[in-house]
């Protein structure tokens, strides 16, 4: 049995109840195929402690106290112990552009133990103030990582692309994948009557954190200009996050109607919601592959959104959702105006929730996972 350890090298904070963690959920498909799982992430309670799932508890979690560093960094004082403890045929870690990363390399180089990048990220950051932690970084750490990486895993076309072009081993691309295990004791709510919806009247829906790269003013413009123009039509938000109270007062002061605010949802509570919308409309500008998307089309709820790395990988534009290449306000409105009128999402809908339960499910991506890491790991590297 092929033990492996996987790193979560950020410091977002998540709950495994309230998210489909991408780590814990490819953990618990690699056990069943055989193998044993270590899986380390930032702690939500700020304290390390541990956790066992998967087939027969062969995936340990470790809930990592840790550092929070600008840009989302996570340093854990105490993950070379961890690592020491257990003898890893494999270690991966998340992202070139992480401290933590570079140091579970170092270790891995060391102990001479194989060694996989698995990158998302598909380009630099964006922000100022992160550019200039890119270019520190780019300039003090990428040349380690590049030599201590020989095998790279992208979660996207776009990721491998920038791998490449930092001149990283080209490595092969396999999609992360739904976890559904939170959606199997769902609850089903009349959220009509809940948030007092007439039944005529069609729901445009985002489930989110609302922050700057979603563009949620530019949501809301968008849905305004969608009102002007079609009839019985409603934006439920589901929000939570730094820009929470500016789109509140953004809606409040431009008057726009029709808007419905939730704050806080379970996950067991999601599957009504989405099957109730119409339309869940992403405008994120940078989106490394996108639980929310799949989640949306797994309950038959077509996406549109912007051309990130996530969807032109997952969405077949026109077919199954909607892909759109600028942050134009009409644009966006004309296009979701002609869906609305010629009632898509009978088609659509069918198409996004069949290719998601076909090809996005751990159970069927697992494998390519679990193919991948055992030939990596039977590489006689003294050849």
């Amino acid at each position: 049995m092929y033990k492996i350890a996987l790193v979560r090298s950020t410091s977002y904070k998540v709950k495994n109840s309230q998210y489909n963690v991408q780590e814990i959920g490819l953990a618990n498909e690699l056990s069943k195929l055989g193998m044993e799982v270590d899986v380390y992430i930032f702690s939500d309670t700020g304290e390390t402690y541990i956790e066992k799932c998967g087939k027969e508890d062969r995936v340990t979690v470790y809930w990592m106290k840790g550092i929070s560093i600008p840009g989302r960094q996570a340093y854990y004082k105490e993950l070379n112990k961890f690592l020491s403890a257990n003898k890893y045929d494999l270690v991966w870690a998340l992202d070139d552009s992480q401290l933590t990363t570079v140091l579970v390399s170092k270790y891995c180089k060391k102990n001479k133990i194989k060694f996989v990048l698995w990158q998302g990220m598909y380009e630099n950051y964006p922000e100022k103030w992160k550019r200039i932690l890119q270019y520190v970084f780019d300039f003090t750490l990428l040349k380690i990582l590049r030599t201590n990486t020989t095998y790279t895993i992208s979660k996207t076309t776009s990721a491998q692309k920038y791998l490449v072009n930092k001149n990283f081993p080209k490595g092969c691309v396999i999609p992360v994948a739904l976890d559904v295990k939170n959606f199997q004791n769902c609850v089903s709510i009349d959220f009509r009557k809940k948030l007092n919806i007439s039944k005529n009247m069609k729901i445009l829906l985002y489930v989110g954190k609302v922050e700057e790269r979603r563009k949620p003013i530019f949501c809301m413009d968008v849905f305004k200009n969608v009102q002007a123009k079609y009839n019985n039509i409603c934006l439920v938000y589901v929000v939570n996050g730094p820009m929470k109270d500016d789109v509140h007062a953004y809606v409040e002061n431009n008057k726009i109607s029709n808007v419905f605010f939730i704050d806080k949802i379970a996950q067991k509570e999601l599957p009504s919601l989405y099957k109730e919308s119409e339309l869940f409309i992403l405008p994120t500008k940078y989106e490394i592959f996108g639980m929310v998307l799949m989640e949306a089309m797994y309950f038959g709820t077509p996406v549109i959104t912007y051309k990130a790395a996530g969807p032109i990988d997952v969405i077949s534009n026109g077919q199954d959702g909607i892909i759109m290449d600028n942050f134009n306000i009409d644009d966006w409105a004309d296009e979701i105006i002609r869906y609305l009128e010629n009632d898509e999402k009978k088609i659509k809908g069918i198409k996004c929730e069949k290719k998601i339960k076909e090809k996005y499910l751990w159970n069927n991506v697992a494998k390519n996972y679990f193919e991948e890491l055992e030939r990596i790991i039977k590489i006689n590297e003294n050849k």
